[in-house]
Order: structure tokens, then sequence, then C-alpha cells
């Protein structure tokens, strides 16, 4: 609970919080830097606490100019997720179990890429909408029972246990769908530019100075 930050706004979730969601919370981070620089991003699992993210995650985002190496893994709570606008998994089985802590979460809650696909769909967000109710737009277009099967679509592979390389283009898949979330989410003119941002630490906590 020492991490818990109550103005969170975007919280990314994976399995162990120590590969795909870190890397997502620094790379959206940094994509914000020029555009949304008061959002607060996060990131928690379902396995570990203190755990540092795995050092082929901290590579991958370092050819990148970001830094994970203060990053301390941390799990889902009602506490960690109930003031975040948008929740954004890896899986489908993370948005279930944010949905199975707090139904209510559920309306907010993503697999990142199924979040871009319904953005494409909504269209972007104008300025003077709160996220949280351009998020609900966005909610509206899927359905509960979408849920209920087990299929893999719409997720982003784990690469825990694979090479540097299989890190790398896990990476590169999430900035990808992350430019384009921005593109929707945080309209501003060339979104998909390089990633460019100052060194950064990990986890659901932010820094202060930085709202």
């Amino acid at each position: 609970m020492a991490h818990y930050d109550p103005s969170i706004d975007v919280a990314f979730i994976c399995t162990g919080n120590i590969c795909r969601s870190p890397m997502a919370e620094v790379l959206l981070r940094a994509r914000l830097e020029a555009v949304a620089p008061d959002v607060v991003v996060g990131s928690a699992g379902l396995l570990f606490d203190g755990r540092p993210a795995e050092r082929n995650a901290v590579k991958a985002v370092a050819r990148l100019g970001l830094d994970l190496s203060d990053h301390a893994a941390q799990t889902i709570s009602v506490e960690r997720l109930d003031g975040a606008s948008l929740i954004i998994g890896m899986e489908r089985r993370h948005v279930r179990e944010v949905a199975d802590l707090d139904w209510d979460l559920f309306a907010r809650s993503f697999t990142l890429p199924e979040l871009v696909e319904a953005a494409r769909q909504v269209g972007p967000r104008d300025p003077e909408v709160p996220l949280g109710a351009w998020v609900a737009r966005v909610a509206a277009a899927r359905s509960v029972d979408d849920y209920v099967a087990h299929v893999t679509t719409q997720e982003i592979a784990d690469p825990m246990g694979g090479s540097a390389r299989a890190f790398r283009a896990c990476a590169q898949e999430i900035d990808g769908l992350l430019a384009e979330l921005v593109e929707h989410a945080w309209p501003a003119p060339d979104p998909r530019g390089p990633v460019v941002a100052p060194a950064t630490s990990g986890g659901i906590h932010a820094d202060r100075d930085r709202r």
C-alpha cells in the first residue's frame, strides 16, 4: 500500500507486473509527456509485490531512453484501481481478475488491443470531454458476454522466459498500440513521433512533481 497513489488516471495490469505492464507504463508516460503531462500512469499485477522488472524488460525500454531500473512490482487491489479512469490489461484474464475485485471496475477495463480497436469506432476524445466519459463511450461498444468465452484474441503475448528480442518485439507492439491510443484519447499533432522522455521509475505511484 506504500506505493498507492489515489490520483492515478491510467493503470496497466499484467500477470506479474514485471514485464508487460511496467513497459506499457513508462511507454505511455513518455508519449504523454508532450500532450498530457498531468496524466498519472501506473501499473500492477496479479502475482508479485516488490519484485524488480525483468532484466530484458529493463533493456527493451532502455533502448528507447526509458528507465525501469527502480520498478517494484505490486499486486492489484480495489484501493489501487478504484480512482483510475482507465484500466488496461494485457490479457483478457487480467480484465476478468480486475472485475472479480469489483464489478464496477469492468466498465473501465480493457485489453490494450481491444481498447484501441473500440477507440477506432468511437473516434477521438474531445478535449472538453473528461477521460472517464470517453472511456464510458468506448465501453458501450462491447458486451459483457465477450468475456465469457476463453479466447486469446486481442491480447499481448507474455515475453516472460523469452529472448531479449522477444521483449523488444513486445515493447514495440505495445508502443505501436499506445501511439494509436494517444491519437484517440489525447489527440494532438503528430503523436506518432519518436518516444522521448526523461528517465522514470515504474510502479503504480508517480512522481508528484510530474503533475
